[in-house]
């Protein structure tokens, strides 16, 4: 018997004006990883974006509390007795039980949305291709990921721009340029020009600083990634599209 496309359970995707949020197969270990570099990373590559977005905000503020970044900075620079003075104790410990947890829940839910996407992909969920509203517009289309993956190199966040995942937009560029303003770093950038060297070392903020490389490469990572699973999503409406319109009801796929 048919199961009525309103009846079915779960959806794959859900398509806005403002962005598309989707399930899909990841692996578990990557998104741990990343939540291992940056607490709320993980959630967001799998779509918990307001979870993300407030554990990289806890993030930040626990990390400045504990002043873990500048003792990590001093222990890399040889100065371990600096690095135990500077970190505050009890920020550190109550930083670590969340550091902890947070790998621990993004892993979980990584393996339960695998499931979960495996079993709406055999219902056959619908997929609405389109979005529309007075203020915004949102289509499933073909793009480019190294297109995404080039602008969000050259400016963190563009990449979000492209794909229109508006939350991305607002928290990673948002994110970025207070940690690029705070750690100093386009003051070190215009020193490097300028050939005036001894000025950065002046310049930049350890503790800020630290956050950069991880924020970094995970938006531009997270663009290219988006873009290559919008393009499977798009795929997969279209093929539901022509079975449904052109494909006779009794034909049989030839082995």
């Amino acid at each position: 018997m048919p199961v009525n496309t309103s009846q079915r359970r779960r959806l794959i995707a859900s398509v806005n004006p403002y962005m598309t949020n989707l399930f899909h197969l990841r692996n578990p270990f990557i998104v741990a990883w990343w939540s291992a570099s940056f607490p709320g990373f993980g959630h967001v590559l799998l779509g918990k974006y307001i979870t993300g977005f407030l554990l990289m905000a806890w993030e930040v503020f626990a990390n400045n509390m504990a002043h873990l970044n500048e003792g990590i900075f001093y222990s890399m620079t040889g100065r371990t007795e600096l690095a135990v003075k500077v970190m505050h104790g009890e920020w550190l410990w109550l930083y670590v039980t969340f550091y902890v947890f947070i790998i621990w829940d993004s892993y979980r839910q990584s393996i339960e949305y695998n499931k979960y996407f495996i079993l709406s992909v055999r219902e056959g969920s619908p997929i609405q291709m389109k979005n529309i509203n007075p203020l915004e517009i949102n289509i499933l289309e073909k793009r480019n990921p190294v297109y995404a993956l080039f602008w969000s190199l050259l400016t963190p966040g563009l990449g979000h721009f492209y794909v229109n995942r508006l939350p991305s937009i607002v928290f990673g560029v948002f994110f970025w340029i207070i940690t690029a303003y705070y750690s100093g770093l386009y003051k070190c950038v215009l020193y490097t020009v300028s050939g005036e060297f001894d000025l950065i070392s002046q310049t930049a903020n350890p503790q800020w600083f630290l956050f950069l490389p991880s924020l970094y490469v995970f938006l531009a990572y997270d663009s290219y990634v988006s873009t290559v699973e919008y393009n499977k999503l798009f795929d997969r409406e279209l093929e539901k599209h022509l079975k449904a319109r052109y494909q006779h009801p009794d034909f049989k796929m030839p082995l």
